[in-house]
């Protein structure tokens, strides 16, 4: 098993991390939204735009193209929109000047 270090391709210096005031308020002005998916085909062309739709039933259907030469136009996925648990959380990491 690969060390979560080696993954995000940190060195295994001792970092400060900060918490952001989405994480501190209980009421942020800024929203996350996260994609969950279990796959994802090989031919997806990653030089265009999905779409995301949010319809009726908290369903969401995410549609993304595929190459030109994959002789299928797309791949559809299709789930519901869940409220997040303030076990939730995003982790930004700068790599440039590598604060967490």
């Amino acid at each position: 098993m690969r060390k979560m270090d080696n993954r995000l391709k940190l060195d295994s210096e001792v970092r400060e991390l900060k918490l952001g005031s989405t994480f501190t308020n209980p009421n942020p002005r800024t929203v996350f939204h996260t994609l969950k998916y279990d796959f994802k085909p090989a031919s997806v062309d990653t030089s265009k735009p999905a779409t995301l739709e949010v319809g009726t039933n908290k369903q969401v259907t995410v549609t993304v193209p595929h190459n030109d030469s994959s002789g299928v136009p797309n791949t559809v996925f299709k789930g519901n929109q869940r409220d997040y648990t303030r076990k939730e959380c995003v982790l930004i990491i700068d790599r440039v000047t590598g604060e967490i």
